[in-house]
């Protein structure tokens, strides 16, 4: 299983899920941006690596002394993925955002990554 690759979810009221992951060896390197939509755009973005064991894995950190865990399960055209540990805040998150649901492969190629939360502007 090679995990490589871009993947994305649109939901209704501009709901957005954007990931983007290198595989090298058992290692996954990710950035992934999140936005709710309509009413609030409340919005979130979180980077890190994490080990893939088969075909999943999972992100740990600890943001201001609390658990942010998201696990990230592989498939050939889909990643299924869940925040399994810490509120929405306890990932960084805006309100109500939550690291959770199915996102489509768009991409098989390695990923362009941001320096930055590509939200900010820089």
């Amino acid at each position: 299983m090679d995990a490589t690759g871009t993947w994305e979810y649109h939901g209704p009221a501009e709901l957005g899920k954007w990931l983007k992951t290198e595989q090298r060896n058992n290692k996954v390197r990710f950035q992934l941006e999140l936005q709710r939509g309509s009413p609030s755009y409340n919005s979130g973005w979180i980077e890190g690596e994490f080990e893939l064991h088969d075909k999943s894995g999972t992100f740990q950190k600890t943001f201001y002394g609390r658990l942010c865990e998201i696990t990230f399960q592989f498939f050939s055209n889909h990643v299924e993925i869940s925040q399994s540990a810490g509120s929405d805040s306890d990932c960084g998150f805006g309100n109500n955002v939550w690291a959770q649901g199915r996102l489509k492969r768009k991409s098989r190629s390695i990923p362009k990554f941001t320096n930055n939360d590509p939200r900010t502007g820089d």
